[in-house]
């Protein structure tokens, strides 16, 4: 069998290629697995997540191109062409923007389509034509594969289709080398996300001012780059936090510095599957989230693990916060739920239902 992941690239933006380069290098270890991996254009990024030797890799275009562009000079000729060159038995479409071009490429061919959904149905914040990209991947592909089961139910319900799966994205099994146990006795807290509107980190700011007035000695660290960042820092100097909360940039090993926090904290818009929560999960961190549409509650159980909060309610938000702070037998027992919970995205697992998926797609001829 042999199959490709389409995808925009394997460079440190975004959470596609990672979670694309785990599942693909696990994948052909099966020896009936033949995979190939095919980003848009090659970038300028460095790729920073490494595939196997024996992964097929290549690009269908040798510098940066818009989508528009790409169908204008009939991109999906090229990528016919490269899918028949290659034999691919199976192509997945990692992300909307893809759907179209893909299922386009595939016409009257006898290569199967996966349309693998890393945000939610109902998002259309990303690019323009989202909403009939989905269109075109519901109706068209001969499967449709999302991250969680609300966004399954969306699907099956917004477009009338049955063809759709869910799997989980898994725990990369790289940052178990470098989890510890828990440390309770920490007074930081950590979110991670690109600086963007979608993460929301201005309303965080706000939300942190609330909580560290109260908790001087406290701290809080933000991972990641952004378009917003500018903002953001003269959003933490406006309240004279620069002291207290401080933005971190992008490190190229974020799993190396979990173990020193004691609360994960995250504040976005919207998600697909965020993969931040699963990597607190696997630290043993409690996590307060957002509970936004999709993601945070199939991976957060309320009182447990950590906290669900009504999308965008800042003083529940803080209450919660200051809760763990005063409580750290909570904390504890958190830490510990976590841990147990981090057992429903073993890799292992995923990838049994990412080859029982494929297997069976074949298996309709």
């Amino acid at each position: 069998m042999n199959i490709c992941f389409f995808l925009g690239g394997f460079s440190g933006v975004g959470g596609i290629g990672r979670v694309t380069s785990i599942l693909a290098n696990e994948l052909s270890k099966d020896s009936n697995i033949n995979v190939f991996t095919l980003s848009f254009y090659e970038s300028s990024s460095n790729e920073v997540y490494e595939l196997n030797k024996n992964i097929k890799k290549n690009y269908l275009y040798d510098q940066p191109i818009t989508m528009k562009k790409a169908f204008l000079l009939l991109g999906f000729i090229k990528l016919r062409k490269y899918l028949l060159d290659n034999s691919i038995d199976i192509i997945i479409a990692c992300g909307a923007l893809y759907y179209p071009i893909t299922i386009v490429s595939t016409l009257n061919l006898n290569i199967k389509t996966i349309c693998w959904e890393h945000s939610h149905v109902n998002n259309t914040k990303d690019h323009l034509f989202q909403g009939f990209s989905r269109m075109i991947g519901a109706k068209c592909s001969d499967k449709i594969l999302t991250l969680t089961k609300n966004d399954k139910k969306e699907y099956i319900s917004k477009y009338n289709i049955d063809n759709v799966n869910k799997i989980y994205n898994p725990i990369d099994p790289s940052l178990f080398k470098y989890t510890k146990s828990y440390n309770e006795k920490s007074k930081k807290i950590i979110s991670v996300g690109r600086l963007s509107y979608q993460k929301n980190f201005k309303l965080l700011v706000e939300i942190a001012k609330e909580v560290l007035k109260n908790n001087s000695d406290w701290k809080w660290d933000i991972y990641g780059d952004g378009e917003l960042r500018e903002e953001i820092q003269e959003k933490i100097i406006s309240y004279n936090l620069q002291n207290k909360i401080t933005l971190k940039g992008h490190i190229d090993n974020i799993y190396e510095i979990y173990s020193d926090y004691s609360i994960l904290i995250m504040t976005s818009r919207y998600e697909g599957f965020p993969m931040t929560l699963l990597e607190g999960l696997a630290n043993g961190l409690p996590l307060i989230s957002f509970d936004v549409l999709t993601g945070p509650n199939e991976i957060i159980k309320h009182n447990k693990n950590g906290f669900l909060v009504k999308p965008f309610d800042k003083n529940k938000m803080v209450e919660y916060i200051n809760l763990l702070i005063e409580d750290e037998k909570k904390r504890i027992a958190f830490s510990k739920n976590a841990r147990k919970s981090a057992n429903n995205f073993k890799l292992s697992k995923i990838v049994h239902e990412w080859e029982q998926l494929l297997y069976n797609l074949l298996e309709t001829d």
